[in-house]
């Protein structure tokens, strides 16, 4: 009932609670919202957020964001323009619209994962962002049996035919601007003609803003779910047109929609989880499209070793028409990820014999001490007891490696961090049922450091950061040494030349500092990309 504001409390509380159930269950734990901010102190994460704040009825504005200092999802209501299908004025809430509460609240648990991923240090961090927040709730259309069964009857069980399924935020995007929808995952209406979007692999260079950039990850994603539904629903195909595999003209059967609604919810759930699980698999900085193939071909190979229905397949060929390739300053291509295969992509595990026997001893030891953190805190569901418990790890974490540090400056250097200051910036673990049944329990730990670069006289650029660090990942079940080590080096010149790069990028305009600023807030952020984009 859209008049009645207790129905809209209903509305944001429900949804807000599915895409928590979704995050929860893919990553095996409880999801913890970021520390609250102390304003006096940036570095400060000791104040624990037990509830994330939402506002159905925030502000009189067309708009709905995240905001991290508030820890609270604000949405807006506003009148309804002539000719949307509704009466003139009318107030349209953004909390009534499942993607806008969907995307959001993914915003929300993504900061809370990943604080850093808020700080842009190259084009795809902030579209990263945005675009996995789509991508959660565009996936979350199928979890919705009603629209999900009439959609599969109304285009014949062709997931790439125009239909709500791969739109967003359709009444918000009607009723504000005259678009069909906010944003659209697979095609668009051009002079009332649907055209499905075309992989373009040079699209991504020429998209600079974080929405038109993030659009790319999210078709990425939804051609490599396309490839895998017309992989599942083969044989039925096959059977129902007896071999041919060609629909014949007029309504499919309601037995075959029900069977092809099944695959393409089992489908999109298989791929929301590799999506969400790979969120683990991630550098804690300077992010890219790449690096989240990677983590997502990782994380699933750590979950399912037999890739039968070629699911990372179909993602590595779909990242790949959209031109998501390694940058010149991924130092993680000296690995051999330069060669595009599932196997190739994923992240390489520990080699102990390229490594020192010291610095072999002292990854022994850090791993023993985060099995006991996994003892202590495995089966935790209280969220701040999970918290306060972790963030003491965390400070016993780092005075143990700052004295290893000290004695062993290899070891430091291999985590990509240089002497000097640094911080635990993360310690997670997990609680996963791999696909044969057994358990699969893992500790996740992020290393940072920033160092502060002073711009010159030849150059012009402000003084701005550059971040380094790494990600371990432990199985508990299997070695006393890190599974994998995920590395963003601070040392890595090609990386700082990238970074200066990106530093030109944003100072070529005053807009585009502004939207860049990782002071901005949300409600700017349209303006901010009509500029960039010339408008």
């Amino acid at each position: 009932s859209e008049g009645n504001p207790q129905f809209h409390q209903q509305m944001v509380y429900a949804v807000s609670m599915k895409t928590i159930e979704h995050f929860e269950r893919a990553l095996g734990r409880p999801v913890l919202w970021r520390p609250k901010p102390n304003p006096r102190n940036p570095h400060d994460d000791k104040h624990f957020v037990r509830r994330l704040v939402v506002r159905p009825h925030a502000m009189e504005e067309a708009n709905a964001y995240y905001s991290p200092q508030k820890v609270a999802l604000q949405f807006g209501y506003f009148g309804a323009r002539e000719g949307s299908g509704h009466i003139p004025g009318s107030p349209i809430y953004t909390c009534l619209s499942h993607d806008i509460v969907a995307h959001e609240t993914t915003h929300a648990i993504l900061d809370g994962l990943h604080r850093r991923f808020n700080e842009p240090s190259n084009l795809d961090v902030l579209a990263l962002h945005e675009g996995f927040a789509d991508i959660v709730a565009l996936l979350q259309h199928f979890t919705i049996p009603a629209l999900l069964s009439h959609q599969i009857a109304r285009t014949r069980g062709d997931l790439e035919a125009e239909s709500l399924l791969g739109e967003l935020a359709v009444q918000f995007g009607r009723t504000s601007s005259g678009r069909s929808a906010l944003r659209s995952a697979i095609g668009s209406v051009e002079n009332g003609t649907w055209i499905r979007m075309r992989p373009d692999p040079g699209e991504l260079a020429r998209r600079v803003t974080p929405h038109a950039r993030g659009a790319i990850l999210v078709a990425a994603v939804f051609d490599a779910l396309v490839a895998i539904y017309k992989t599942r629903i083969a044989d039925l195909l096959r059977i129902y047109t007896g071999g041919t595999g060609v629909l014949p003209s007029g309504m499919i059967h309601p037995d075959l929609v029900g069977r092809l609604a099944s695959e393409a919810a089992k489908a999109s759930n298989h791929v929301l989880s590799m999506c969400i699980r790979a969120l683990d698999y991630l550098p804690p900085v300077d992010v890219t499209f790449f690096d989240f193939l990677r983590a997502l071909i990782t994380a699933d190979f750590e979950m399912v070793n037999d890739d039968r229905h070629n699911y990372r397949v179909a993602f590595v060929e779909a990242f790949g028409r959209r031109g998501i390739f390694p940058g010149d300053h991924d130092e993680n291509t000296r690995d051999g990820a330069q060669s595009l295969s599932a196997d190739t992509l994923r992240w390489p595990g520990f080699a102990r014999k390229r490594a020192s026997s010291d610095v072999v001893w002292r990854y022994a030891d850090i791993v023993s001490q985060l099995k006991r953190y996994a003892e202590e805190c495995l089966y935790i569901r209280d969220r701040e007891q999970l918290f306060t418990d972790t963030r003491l790890r965390r400070e016993s974490l780092h005075a143990e490696l700052k004295k290893a540090f000290a004695a062993s400056p290899a070891f430091q250097q291999s985590l990509g961090l240089e002497p000097g200051s640094f911080e635990v910036h993360a310690l997670r673990s997990s609680m996963r049922t791999r696909i044969d049944g057994t358990a699969a329990p893992q500790v996740f730990v992020s290393l940072t450091q920033s160092r502060l670069v002073r711009s010159d006289d030849r150059s012009g650029l402000p003084r701005h950061r550059i971040r380094g660090g790494s990600t371990l990942v432990v199985d508990l079940t299997q070695t006393d040494l890190p599974k994998y080590r995920i590395v963003k080096d601070i040392r890595n010149k090609s990386r700082q030349r990238a970074a200066e790069q990106f530093i030109r990028h944003v100072e070529a305009d005053p807009l585009r500092r502004l939207f860049f600023s990782t002071e901005r807030e949300e409600p700017f952020a349209a303006l901010h990309e009509l500029a960039d984009e010339g408008v």
